[in-house]
This record gives C-alpha cells, sequence and structure tokens, in this order.
C-alpha cells in the first residue's frame, strides 16, 4: 500500500511514495535509570545499524553516516509542585534511518524511524539496591514508535526524463512483492526495539528478546 508523503525530505524533489506503519507506544510509571536508559537506547541502535539522517541523506549517498546527529530535539521544562506533581517534564525526538541489507535495492529503499519520547513528573530518589545506596529517577515516560518506508529517496527515478513517467508501475506492480518483504523487516525491526526496551523496563514483552548487552535497569546488578 502506498501513499502520497505529506513531509518531503529535499523540497526540491517531487513528491514520493512511501509506506507508514502505525504508531506504536510504550508506557511506564515507576522508578528507572534515565541514563543508563539512554545510553541502552544508543548502543541498541548502533548494533542495529540504525543512524542518523545526516541531511537526511541528500548530502551522502545512502543516507546514513553517523549516529551522533539522530537527536533533532532536546527539551526540559521545570513544573512547581503546586500546578499538579511536580518535578521535571522533557520532550526527546529522534529521527533514524536504516538501509535494507540487500545491496540490490539498497539505493531504492531506505526506513525511517521516529521515537519520541515523553517524561513527566520526574525526579531523583535514592534508595537501597544489593546493600548500596544508589541514585535513580522516578517518573512517568512514553515512547511512540513511528516507522516508514520511502522508495526512491534520492529522487533518481522521480527526476528521470523518462523512468519518472513508469515511477507508479514500478512500484505497484513489478517490485511490489519487494515492497512487501521491506514492510515486514520494518514491522520485525520495531517490535524488536520496543522488546528491548521493555526488557529493560521489565515490562512484559509478547515476541523473544536476547540477553541485554547493556547494563541492567539499575547498572548495579550483580
Amino acid at each position: 500500500m502506498y501513499i502520497m508523503a505529506d513531509e518531503r525530505i529535499d523540497p526540491r524533489l517531487e513528491p514520493f511514495y512511501v509506506w507508514e506503519m502505525p504508531q506504536m507506544k510504550v508506557k511506564y510509571k515507576d522508578v528507572f535509570h534515565l541514563k543508563n536508559l539512554y545510553i541502552m537506547l544508543h548502543e541498541y541502535f548502533i548494533e542495529e545499524k540504525w543512524y542518523g539522517p545526516e541531511q537526511y541523506g541528500q548530502t551522502n549517498p545512502g543516507g546514513a553516516t553517523t549516529h551522533g546527529d539522530i537527536e533533532s530535539l532536546y527539551l526540559e521544562k521545570f513544573c512547581q509542585k503546586g500546578l499538579h506533581s511536580g518535578g521535571k517534564e522533557m520532550w526527546v525526538y529522534w529521527r533514524l534511518i536504516k538501509l535494507p541489507e540487500s545491496e540490490k535495492y539498497s539505493g531504492y529503499y531506505r526506513y525511517i524511524l521516529n521515537m519520541d519520547f515523553h517524561v513527566v513528573y520526574l525526579r531523583d530518589e535514592e534508595v537501597m539496591h544489593q546493600g548500596k545506596k544508589m541514585k535513580i529517577n522516578w517518573g512517568e515516560i512514553e515512547f511512540f514508535f513511528f516507522g516508514k518506508i520511502e522508495a526512491d529517496y534520492r529522487g533518481t527515478w522521480r527526476n528521470h526524463w523518462l523512468l519518472k513517467h513508469i515511477f507508479d508501475w514500478y512500484n505497484e506492480k513489478l517490485i511490489s512483492q519487494e515492497f512487501e518483504k521491506r514492510e515486514k523487516e520494518l514491522w520485525r525491526d520495531v517490535y524488536r526495539a520496543t522488546g528491548q526496551l521493555k526488557k529493560f523496563l521489565n515490562l512484559k514483552t509478547f515476541v523473544p528478546v536476547p540477553e541485554p548487552f547493556h547494563p541492567s535497569i539499575y547498572g548495579y546488578e550483580g
């Protein structure tokens, strides 16, 4: 299924076709270690070959070069207790890109993953854990995952004098099975990301998740 993209990666290009998956959410309210959570997500996406957009790939072949530019927004707001429970409010936006493993279509397709997380009532607390006093965080955190697949993201077909006339037919008829395969790969990747996050937060998961290679929730488990 193709739909017209509302947002253009580069306004100089003609509108492109994308497939968008429904938004997925993970919500948690309890104690957690925000720094370890942040590091775990960074390391996980590096391991899974999700990288930053680097100007949305228009200046770099492949569009996936570094991991330092994935964060497009980091916002903090301190709230008074007189208004509600107080604490800190945070908004963080991550924008990630991944190319298909198949070299044949890596220059034509790419996966986009937008991950936003919203934290409210965040405050520092001290707890006793395994006989040690440690500082952790308490609050409510909600993650939003939104993935999509972009076809002809470089604009090669759409800007070619001949290929632009068969662009729709090529996507919807000739390589429709290949596109369906890409849809399944994106679903798998997003499910794995949410599963890894749930495992870190000790939430129930519905897909197998491998043992973590990062510190546990507190970072002190022996």
